[in-house]
């Protein structure tokens, strides 16, 4: 009897790239000066600002949304919160820094959590200038230690790929050239 069904579904011997099982390296690529891999895979036991080997290995959380999201806060900041949380993706990492961009990393943290003390400090003078003064620096320290926290930059994140901007290029320079076409 012929095995051949001409209704069945086609079929292939190559796996798509969203169901590859590998680990290590392999489910992590360069594209540019981009960082791609799997939403859960763990990246190279490197830092990913210098390159050196990584003294702090964690697991950490990155999102994305459409950048047209944001357009959103125009009409209420509450309304893009809610879609902002409801379409959101994310991509769990196992990252690695070394110990100088770890501390450098603590200083920013510490930066925007000391932030209101300038701003406490203005309004308890009560003039215009240190109100001003306070309100000013307080909003800088914090701008400045969020966005110096920040570990990877997350550019997109599907289903089946994250892709992060912000990483060393001597990184980048281990890991493989992604073999795949990005849309």
């Amino acid at each position: 009897m012929n095995t051949f069904n001409p209704y069945a579904a086609p079929q292939s011997a190559v796996l798509p790239p969203a169901l590859e099982r590998s680990g290590g390296t392999e489910n992590c690529w360069r594209d540019g000066s981009d960082l791609l891999a799997r939403p859960q895979a763990d990246l190279p036991r490197y830092c990913v600002k210098c390159g050196e080997p990584a003294v702090d290995y964690r697991k950490r959380s990155f999102y994305w949304h459409s950048p047209w999201l944001y357009l959103l806060i125009l009409l209420q900041m509450i309304i893009y919160l809610v879609v902002a949380l409801i379409v959101r993706r994310q991509g769990q990492h196992q990252v690695g820094l070394c110990a100088a961009h770890q501390g450098q990393r603590r200083r920013f943290i510490l930066m925007a959590w000391l932030s209101p003390l300038p701003l406490m400090g203005g309004f308890m003078l009560e003039t215009g200038t240190t109100m001003l003064l306070g309100s000013l620096a307080f909003l800088v320290m914090l701008f400045w230690g969020l966005i110096g926290m920040r570990i990877l930059k997350p550019r997109r994140i599907t289903r089946e790929l994250a892709v992060y901007g912000g990483v060393s290029p001597r990184l980048l320079e281990r890991l493989p050239r992604y073999p795949y076409r990005r849309d």
